[in-house]
């Protein structure tokens, strides 16, 4: 069940973490060779279009967006967050804070597209965020996000009673505690289905050669054992 505490889990977290994020989500090995190489090619072409960057913090995806032409709206909950995006893009796009476990301040039928990178792990209630993003998505707008996938988040030998089909508040421990849900598979599509979108494309990336050169030690693992999973819909 969503949680009745108003404040967004990770805000302050990201709040403390957002220097040293700004540099780091794109030198990170994770992001620049598995994450990024999957979401981006499930975007398709945006050349004028309007498109919502959810959960943009320092601003990658939306500087990408606004090169591949689009006309980008990006949120996050992070102010600390949303001001080094400001800085990355310039006045090439808007920045608003919103949470996106509650209302978004845009009208209906706002964008053509939404793309929400590794932001809804932060979020308890996807019911909620889908229909949100349903809300303001024309019809037969996109819909590309990617999140941690299951099998990585949850460990192989479940030894402290963890609940693979709960909704899980769990914490990663980076400079300091940032905490997180976890979700299995169905937790994570039936609430996209059931909310107006149609299940276009569904990626479980594996590490390109970049991983490979910037992480060997770690290239074998990650080559058997899934990270990200990365999805594109179509709001109906």
């Amino acid at each position: 069940m969503p949680s009745n505490d108003d404040e967004p889990i990770a805000r302050s977290a990201y709040d403390e973490l957002a220097d040293s994020y700004a540099v780091d989500v794109r030198e990170n090995a994770y992001n620049a060779h598995i994450e990024f190489p999957a979401t981006s090619s499930l975007v398709p072409d945006v050349e004028g279009k309007r498109v919502l960057d959810a959960g943009c913090g320092t601003g990658a995806y939306s500087a990408w967006l606004v090169e591949q032409g689009a006309e980008v709206v990006g949120v996050d909950v992070s102010e600390a967050m949303l001001s080094h995006a400001r800085e990355t893009v310039d006045e090439t796009a808007t920045f608003l804070q919103a949470d996106l476990g509650a209302p978004l301040p845009f009208a209906d039928d706002t964008f053509d597209g939404v793309v929400s990178a590794l932001a809804l792990s932060y979020v308890e209630d996807w019911d909620r965020a889908f229909a949100e993003f349903r809300r303001v998505l024309a019809p037969g707008g996109f819909l590309v996000f990617s999140t941690g996938h299951p099998m990585n988040q949850f460990p192989p030998e479940n030894d402290q009673g963890e609940n693979y089909f709960a909704v899980e508040r769990c914490t990663k421990d980076w400079d300091i505690a940032v905490p997180y849900y976890r979700r299995p598979f169905g937790a994570m599509l039936a609430p996209l289905l059931e909310n107006g979108f149609q299940l276009d494309d569904l990626v479980e990336p594996q590490p390109t050669e970049g991983f490979r050169e910037a992480r060997p030690e770690r290239y074998e693992k990650e080559s058997t054992h899934p990270v990200f999973l990365c999805v594109r819909a179509t709001a109906e």
